[in-house]
């Protein structure tokens, strides 16, 4: 008897163990987007998912799990084999947690936590399955500096050197004063701009009512920008003070954290709110953020793009590489924009090569932020370039009617300053595309 409870303690604390692991397992690993070859509604996506991985499971199980569960049944205690039949249902067929992602009926994903890599192979040879991606992590693309973390009123800024050196260096096209600018008070009229980012501070006072919380896709988090990011991209395209196009609506889509991270899953879930919503011929799309190369998100940009009507302008990276190495940056359906400094010089941080499009300010540039309606703070990042490409584009499209987005990223182009810019750094293998964002009033 003392003999038989020595292995019934022995056996529960295995079984207990086997639990813990097996449950990390699952909470751990890497979380995977499914995108399937065909259309399908929600319940029939996600019981393909459920059917392969139940069958994937059992095959994996084979006769042994049964013959043991035979044998341990003669001297076990109840509650122990309770536990281990739980156990055995866990390992066969265990829970997934799965988020049906659809645009259209030509683009349907699933997006999961999956316990296993080989399920992941398993699930690839089936036919109704068009490829499988890690649900990878996308960086908003702009750089701190610890002597700027803090927050400044306009007041204290009027005996300084112009914040607005970006807006004042993009309506001229030699390198002169960077102290004044001039614009059109109603530039962007009637233009929608949806922000994916990390939410935007709508009520600063920069922005008179022109900004909306549209979506939020991040779970642990609600609507309010917490990071700051979204913020002042978002004050750079539509701000009164600080905005390229004065008048043009922005819309908050909420995508990535405040630390400025985000997901393959949240950038569709954002993007497909847009197609949803979008205004055609008056709206466009900035991403402001980078990450490594993804079909899904190629994917979906260029059903945005090629399908729906919708430019998207997004920034080269800040990894001082080629941009072609990254998403969104490498895909040649959207607008990619490096970043420029006050001496008309691309700095050392700014993603270069073939796949960037244009440069624009992005050194020193000062932008709404959080923390009041009138806070403001000074970055660097191509994050701060791209909005002042997509100000202009705004400014364009309420000018002028586009039956393709490439004719309207043509007009871009064919404005800018040529050959104005040095490189800090560059390789002999890159090309660069030598050219300054220009418009001539803004």
């Amino acid at each position: 008897m003392k003999t038989t409870a020595i292995i019934t303690s022995t056996l529960f604390l295995t079984i207990n163990i086997a639990f813990a692991q097996f449950n990390e397992h699952v909470s751990n690993h890497a979380t995977h987007i499914v995108k399937l070859k065909s259309a399908m509604d929600s319940t029939t996506a996600q019981d393909l998912i459920l059917a392969s991985h139940k069958a994937y499971s059992q095959s994996k199980s084979g006769p042994k799990y049964s013959l043991f569960r035979r044998r341990r049944r003669s001297y076990l205690s109840t509650k122990i084999n309770q536990q281990m039949e739980e156990y055995d249902a866990a390992l066969l067929e265990p829970k997934l947690t799965l988020d049906y992602l659809t645009v259209d009926d030509s683009f349907t994903t699933i997006a999961g936590v999956f316990a296993d890599d080989q399920f992941m192979d398993y699930l690839h040879q089936q036919s109704n399955i068009e490829y499988i991606e890690i649900n990878q992590i996308n960086t908003s693309a702009y750089l701190q500096k610890i002597q700027e973390l803090k927050f400044e009123k306009r007041g204290l800024m009027q005996n300084a050197v112009s914040p607005n050196w970006g807006q004042s260096r993009i309506t001229q096209r030699g390198l002169g004063s960077l102290d004044q600018y001039t614009y059109d008070d109603a530039a962007g009229e009637g233009i929608h701009v949806f922000v994916l980012d990390t939410g935007v501070n709508v009520d600063h006072l920069d922005f008179e009512g022109r900004a909306e919380n549209n979506a939020n896709f991040v779970d642990n988090e609600d609507e309010t920008d917490m990071g700051g990011h979204g913020t002042h991209v978002a004050g750079k395209i539509a701000g009164n003070i600080y905005g390229i196009a004065k008048k043009v609506h922005i819309h908050s889509v909420k995508i990535l954290d405040k630390a400025g991270d985000g997901t393959t899953a949240r950038l569709i879930k954002g993007i497909t709110h847009v197609i949803e919503t979008a205004i055609p011929g008056k709206t466009l799309i900035n991403l402001s953020l980078s990450g490594p190369k993804s079909r899904l998100i190629d994917d979906i940009l260029n059903k945005a793009v090629m399908e729906h009507n919708i430019p998207v302008f997004v920034s080269s990276g800040n990894s001082a590489s080629d941009a072609c190495f990254f998403s969104p940056s490498s895909n040649p359906n959207v607008f990619a924009v490096g970043a420029s400094d006050r001496n008309d010089e691309v700095p050392t941080y700014s993603d270069i090569g073939q796949c960037v499009r244009m440069y624009a300010p992005g050194s020193e540039i000062e932008s709404t932020w959080i923390g009041g309606p009138d806070a403001t703070k000074i970055i660097d990042g191509t994050s701060m370039a791209n909005p002042h490409v997509t100000g202009i584009a705004a400014i364009l499209l309420s000018r002028k009617s586009y039956a393709t987005v490439k004719e309207l990223y043509k007009d871009l182009e064919s404005m800018g300053t040529a050959d104005a810019l040095s490189f800090k750094w560059s390789s002999p293998t890159i090309i660069n595309n030598n050219l300054l964002a220009f418009v001539e009033n803004i």
